[in-house]
């Protein structure tokens, strides 16, 4: 789940259900202190004959968050904190070649004499006044310029003796504003969370052949101070709300399963009705107990409809990252960063997607159909208005998402740097062709007729799909490392699967995983439906997080229909299961 604070005493979180504030600090307080020392270092830090700052930023986030858990009726733990983290960025050098775009892999893994905690998400005390503010700014700000001019001094030698063909500009400067957007204050009933948790769990202790399940919530307010050294300054604050369900068990065979739910938005509010929240519950768990005696099957190779979460998820992994303008830093040695994201940066102008497709990024959308756009924002990270951008227009690439940092074919900034980096927020797949868009009944339709035509015994349904973060962050606390889920590169986990037969009956399955996806398969998708799913989801940070120094994981949304693709590999799960318990649950008794 998200990042579990610190916990302090519940009296800390009535402060926050009364005022909906992120953190009681005075803006012009901090906006004073960050200008002063941003003045003085800009005019004053320099180390001997070394290059001085030309570009600097500071960013603060001051968050308070609401974490609770809750297994078979019981709270497990209600933790609240409140943290500040303070992040400094120095460039030395000018915006043509400077110290940045450079991977260190020395300090990027094993640290370095300055430690990049001294300046990156630095811990400071979140009840601030001048000159405590001033002093870590100072402290941060000196431990972040001698690490930028030992990374200059790498950079310039590793060049030497290469030719450079990429000769784009680090960094774009551009005139500072100031810039305000604060959300109007929420409220967070403790009482009504707490009473929400406990009732959802306790829905896993009718099903006993069910043997971990856990429901969390977490509210997060976040309040962000920015400055730069052009005069740019923000101020904002933003909501995000999750729950997640994980539950997990064991088939007689002894192969460990596990089903997941999850429901994402700004405030508590945007949750959906305890109700709906309850007979999905019911459902995940139902589902995960009929998997129990489910088959398994033999390779599947053939046509697959991706459904509603499993569309949203197949996206978000395969696809979506693809959108994200990125620059392959310079190294040491030719070391590789993040390649597996990279496949759309040289294929603008070229098709990505059927010609009835397009994908738009709506970054300040904050609902489809009354159904909410959890990933949305107004402002970027850089103080940077987000705008709309047509990414793919009738299946051709036009563009991709991008941050001040300029690439050899995105010069400039559509304001989307969030976490560190450039990144999606909201995405729309949409389709201009309405005789590609079919009824829920007429895809299967279809699909059955590629069946017959390719003279398969069944095709394939996928429902759902393993989401990255309740993977890693979820499923793996309660199995270990025993769940044979699809990981790596083009495998994509499968949880909820069903073979559909020539009769128009299906069958569900357990233990496989979708295997050799790659971004061509998605030009062969062949029809979408009519109707369309809202997916929110935590998404893994397109640019590394180890790169950035910035957010492993940040919300947002893909707006999808059902995906009709001509063929994918889904295959079983393989490998050493361990036993079952000995002894029955007791709470079968």
């Amino acid at each position: 789940m998200m990042r579990i604070c610190k916990p302090l005493a519940i009296a800390a979180l009535l402060t926050l259900s009364a005022t909906g504030r992120a953190a009681e600090i005075d803006p012009r307080m901090v906006f004073d202190a960050m200008r002063q020392e941003m003045q003085r270092s800009m005019s004053e830090l320099h180390l001997g004959d070394l290059p001085r700052p030309y570009h600097m930023e500071y960013l603060l986030q001051v968050r308070r968050s609401v974490n609770m858990h809750a297994v078979l009726g019981t709270i497990e733990n209600i933790d609240t904190g409140v943290s500040a983290r303070l992040t400094v960025r120095v460039r030395v050098g000018g915006p043509v070649f400077d110290n940045t775009n450079f991977f260190d892999v020395s300090l990027g893994f094993f640290g370095s004499s300055d430690d990049e905690e001294g300046f990156r998400n630095r811990r400071v005390p979140f009840e601030l006044n001048p000159d405590v503010l001033r002093r870590e700014l100072w402290l941060a700000t000196d431990a972040c310029y001698k690490q930028a001019v030992e990374i200059y001094a790498k950079k310039q030698s590793a060049l030497k003796n290469r030719t450079r063909k990429d000769t784009t500009e680090d960094f774009g400067l551009m005139p500072g504003r100031s810039v305000a957007d604060l959300q109007p204050a929420a409220r967070v009933d403790l009482a009504m969370l707490s009473s929400m948790a406990t009732d959802l769990s306790a829905i896993f202790r009718a099903f006993p052949q069910i043997h971990g399940s856990r429901v969390g919530i977490e509210v997060i307010p976040e309040e962000t101070f920015y400055v730069s050294s052009e005069g740019m300054e923000l101020h904002k604050n933003e909501w995000t709300t999750g729950l997640e369900v994980i539950a997990t068990t064991q088939a007689p065979d002894g192969m460990p399963l596990a089903q997941t739910y999850a429901a994402y938005g700004m405030t508590p509010s945007d949750l959906p009705p305890r109700d709906v929240l309850a007979r999905e519950v019911t459902r995940v768990a139902e589902l995960l107990t009929r998997q129990t005696t489910a088959p398994t099957i033999e390779a599947y190779s053939g046509p697959v409809i991706f459904e509603g979460q499993a569309a949203g998820v197949l996206l978000g992994q395969h696809f979506a990252p693809n959108l994200v303008a990125q620059r392959q830093p310079l190294s040491e040695g030719g070391f590789s960063t993040n390649e597996r994201t990279m496949a759309f940066q040289n294929k603008i102008g070229a098709r990505v997607l059927p010609e009835f497709l397009s994908v738009t990024a709506l970054p300040t959308k904050t609902a489809f159909d009354g159904r909410v756009a959890a990933g949305s924002y107004r402002v970027d990270d850089e103080g940077i208005d987000a705008q709309t951008v047509k990414l793919v227009e009738k299946g051709y690439l036009k563009t991709l998402l991008s941050s001040r940092v300029p690439t050899k074919r995105i010069k400039g900034s559509n304001g989307h740097q969030r976490g560190g980096g450039a990144m999606f927020g909201v995405l729309d797949l949409s389709n201009a062709d309405k005789k590609k868009g079919l009824s829920p009944a007429d895809m299967k339709k279809r699909l059955l007729k590629l069946v017959r035509d390719r003279d398969l015994p069944y095709g394939m349904i996928v429902r759902t799909a393993m989401d990255q973060n309740l993977l890693f962050t979820g499923v793996i606390r309660q199995l270990g490392n025993e769940l044979p889920v699809g990981q790596g590169e083009g495998k994509l986990g499968l949880l909820e699967v069903v073979r559909l037969y020539p009769d128009g009956r299906e069958e569900l399955i357990r233990g496989v995983e979708a295997a050799g996806i790659s971004t061509s398969i998605f030009k062969d998708i062949l029809a979408v439906s009519t109707n369309t799913a809202v997916h929110n989801f935590l998404a893994p940070a397109v640019i590394p997080s180890f790169i950035t120094g910035g957010s492993s994981y940040l919300i947002s949304t893909i707006h999808t229909p059902s995906l009709l693709l001509e063929d994918v590999e889904i295959r079983p799960l393989e490998g050493d299961m361990p036993k079952p318990p000995t002894l029955a649950s007791p709470m079968g008794e």
